[in-house]
């Protein structure tokens, strides 16, 4: 699948962007529909705002890149120079908004992206009574300093995934924007990621 991600001056207009929505597999319940936006904030950064609706999510692991998978989780997996690298980072977060956040080709020996930037992305979290939204905000920095890519233009492709999940909750879910073909549940599949196209 494509998403054209907007090109934009001021966080403010992600609200001008377009929607992308989750589908889900391998549980014969789906999962609470969840729906996204994203954008690149010029000079700045990515932006991804994602919205699921779900009534008391469950959120236990909250220690530095603690295994947030297993909460009420909502994900983006991406490589930002998808020409030149094949790592890929995994932006996972839960309700309270704990982070987990490695680097890495392929689910194992995954690096620690705290260890080696000096600055981290920002997420914040609201919890409704129906519905919950996480907010992710990707300093240019980072991906400059683990990508060697510091500008971005129109037509320049991403290649990624928007995920929703909760491994160890009363009625596990998996949830994606672009298919996973595999027989179990596995988002470290980088060979299933979508286009991500930047446009103005």
């Amino acid at each position: 699948m494509k998403y054209e991600m907007k090109i934009v001056s001021d966080r403010e207009e992600i609200e001008l962007a377009p929607k992308f929505n989750l589908t889900f597999r391998w549980t014969e319940k789906p999962g609470p529909e969840t729906e996204g936006q994203a954008v690149f904030v010029e000079n700045k950064g990515f932006l991804v705002q994602m919205k699921t609706y779900e009534k008391n999510p469950i959120s236990l692991h909250n220690e530095p890149d603690g295994a947030v998978h297993l909460d009420s989780c909502m994900e983006f997996f991406a490589n930002f120079n998808p020409q030149h690298d094949d790592r890929y980072i995994n932006f996972e977060a839960n309700s309270n908004g704990n982070l987990h956040c490695k680097i890495g080709n392929s689910r194992k020996d995954r690096k620690v992206i705290r260890n080696l930037v000096d600055i981290m992305p920002e997420t914040k979290t609201d919890v409704h009574e129906s519905f919950w939204t996480l907010e992710l905000f990707i300093p240019l920095q980072i991906v400059s300093g683990l990508y060697g890519k510091s500008e971005f233009k129109s037509g320049d492709v991403i290649k990624g995934n928007f995920y929703r999940c909760g491994d160890a909750l009363p009625d596990p879910h998996f949830g994606m924007w672009n298919p996973v073909e595999t027989p179990k549940p596995d988002f470290h599949r980088p060979e299933y990621f979508g286009e991500i196209v930047l446009t103005r």
